[in-house]
């Protein structure tokens, strides 16, 4: 075997001071058996759509090591804080480092410990970590390159057909089922993992820093609602809430970690979010925890609905895409061990979805228009102004600069999400 060095150390250096060679001499070390590694050489890979993703800098990293003289390939994503620091604090990213960080290290072995203990493993769907740093400045995370599997994205733009909203919304079953069997049989553990993650987006803390982009998304929807639905019941219903009152309905939706029906939700179901193996099982790999949280599973269920997938697979389907998704809840529960009639019936289910499905519009008025975009138009992510040193400084609108919807699909996208909220009593 040729073993031909190639190591750039700034590379890495850019990643994180602490993301090292030996940094990755320790993954392979761990994962095959710590076996003696001899690291070759690693190569970079940046494989962001313009526009998918606005908190991190997301890299491909394959890594080519000789091990007990058998060379071996390593595909690792890792995310790390933008290096512009006015970009780091306008986004407020190592906030959201330390939530998805918290989530990885602090609640998945819990979750992986539960679940070997019950023979389940395959119920949790999401990336293997590998390594991850949390202090403010130097984060990190090194997961799993699950492309080498087999696994893709789908353009942000699109949106999934109903084969595929089912086989997402049975993997978001799974996993919120994990949370309702742990509580009910280990009250303790769970109560004590939940502690690890916080609210990073909706909260009274955050409005100042999305105060005034959150006007503009309420007036992008008012405007789709005129140009297509005007003088609809849902374009008065609508226009009569208050500027705050949307977001304050998901401060008091997200804000809920001790609630009786509360779980460790994704929390950021958008299509970037999920990838997709298209072979026979058609599986599926759920991304993204920096907005984890504790909180009804519906405040994943509704804006992945609305967001995720055309008007015509929900609006026509609805109810049986709420029974597909709790009948896959119940049988993971049963699965577990637990009661799925004690822990959270169908008629739970059902009134929360009556209570929380707003949600869904709420995610969607931002999700939406962000969708849309095409990669020219996505957002300037490295910030100018060098003087920003705090959530003070920012307003998050001079960044997230969203106009009105451009296209007549577009526009009934948005506003057909409102109308059918309206109509069915959730907003």
């Amino acid at each position: 075997m040729a073993n031909i060095i190639n190591k750039n150390y700034a590379k890495l250096k850019e990643i994180s001071t602490y993301f090292t060679e030996e940094t990755l001499k320790n993954i392979l070390h761990i994962i095959h058996n710590g076996k003696t590694v001899n690291i070759l050489s690693w190569d970079f890979f940046s494989p962001n759509l313009k526009g998918d993703n606005y908190l991190s800098i997301i890299n491909k990293v394959k890594v080519t090591s000789a091990i007990e003289g058998k060379e071996v390939e390593l595909n690792l994503v890792v995310k790390s804080l933008p290096t512009n620091i006015s970009r780091r604090n306008a986004y407020r990213s190592p906030e959201f480092f330390r939530n998805e960080i918290a989530f990885y290290t602090k609640i998945v072995p819990k979750f992986e410990e539960f679940l070997k203990e019950k023979n389940q493993l395959q119920l949790l769907c999401i990336p293997r970590h590998y390594s991850s740093i949390s202090d403010g400045d130097n984060d990190y995370i090194a997961l799993e390159d699950i492309s080498a599997s087999g696994y893709k994205t789908v353009d942000r733009r699109t949106c999934f057909d109903k084969d595929l909203c089912m086989i997402i919304l049975r993997a978001l079953a799974k996993f919120h089922a994990i949370s309702f069997a742990l509580k009910d049989q280990k009250k303790e553990t769970f109560m004590e993992i939940i502690e690890h993650v916080n609210e990073t987006y909706f909260s009274y803390k955050h409005w100042n820093w999305y105060k005034n982009f959150h006007k503009r998304l309420i007036d992008i929807s008012k405007n789709a609602l005129a140009m297509e639905y005007p003088g609809s019941q849902a374009e008065q219903k609508f226009n009569s809430y208050k500027p705050n009152d949307l977001y304050q309905k998901g401060i008091d939706l997200c804000n809920r970690k001790y609630h009786s029906t509360s779980v460790i939700t994704q929390g950021d179901s958008w299509i970037p979010n999920y990838m997709i193996n298209k072979t026979t099982q058609r599986k599926v790999v759920m991304l993204d925890f920096q907005l984890a949280r504790c909180t009804s599973p519906v405040l994943d269920v509704s804006p992945f609905i609305y967001v995720c997938t055309e008007r015509s697979i929900w609006y026509e389907n609805f109810n049986i895409l709420l029974k597909f998704y709790y009948d896959e809840l119940a049988n993971a529960i049963h699965l577990l061990g637990s009661n799925p009639e004690k822990v959270y019936s169908w008629d739970t289910f059902m009134n929360e979805v009556k209570k929380k499905f707003i949600f869904g519009i709420i995610y969607a008025m931002e999700l939406i228009p962000m969708s849309l975009l095409d990669p020219s138009e996505a957002f300037e992510l490295d910030v100018t102004n060098n003087n920003i040193n705090n959530e003070e400084d920012i307003d998050i609108a001079n960044i997230w600069t969203l106009s009105n919807i451009k296209s007549k699909d577009g526009r009934l996208r948005l506003a057909s999400v409102i109308v059918h909220g309206v109509q069915n009593g959730f907003l």
